[in-house]
């Protein structure tokens, strides 16, 4: 007799083991050990090229300000010598306007005397000078001989500024007092056509 087994034949469950790599135990330590490694030199690299570029800004600071130390040294020493410049301008100035304002006492007196030759009956009885100022007094027959003086003391060019006071007359004769500066003239400047030579 046949027998048909009408529940099915019992499928035996196959378990599907998936595929592992299996590492062994003792090679674990020697991996942790080279990742270590790697970052310990990636590490060491980085530090020093840290450390490099570090030293290389401190020796472009250290450069740099030895270059402003001797700008500094340049900049005080022109100013030095611009200070100096300047008092040694200004000295100049006031022994030129010194010079300038200074009378020549030899001069004033050739100067006076060519002036007094030239007038008729004036005398001078005194003269005083006070740096470029002259006062004088003296006295003349008339009127107009003190006026012809006073005349002949502007055509010299070097007296200026003259004022005359007290014309009296004392016995016959004009007393009169002067004060005036005495100036060289102003050098005369030459004009174009003297240049060219007239032409």
């Amino acid at each position: 007799m046949i027998k048909v087994n009408l529940i099915g034949s019992s499928r035996k469950k196959t378990t599907k083991t998936r595929a592992s790599i299996a590492i062994p135990s003792n090679v674990m330590p020697l991996v942790l050990l080279l990742i270590f490694v790697a970052a310990a030199a990636g590490g060491f690299l980085w530090y020093y090229k840290l450390d490099s570029e570090s030293k290389d800004l401190a020796a472009k600071i250290t450069t740099l300000q030895q270059q402003k130390a001797r700008l500094d040294a340049v900049i005080k020493t022109d100013q030095v010598y611009e200070t100096r410049k300047k008092s040694f301008e200004n000295r100049i100035k006031i022994i030129e306007g010194l010079k300038r304002n200074q009378v020549n006492p030899i001069l004033a007196m050739d100067v006076l005397s060519e002036a007094i030759e030239k007038t008729q009956y004036v005398w001078l009885s005194q003269l005083n000078q006070n740096n470029a100022v002259l006062d004088m007094s003296g006295v003349g027959t008339s009127l107009n001989a003190i006026a012809d003086f006073f005349s002949n003391l502007e055509n010299t060019g070097y007296f200026h500024s003259i004022e005359l006071a007290n014309a009296t007359d004392a016995a016959g004769n004009f007393t009169f007092s002067l004060k005036c500066e005495f100036k060289a003239p102003a050098p005369k400047q030459e004009t174009p056509a003297a240049v060219n030579g007239g032409n």
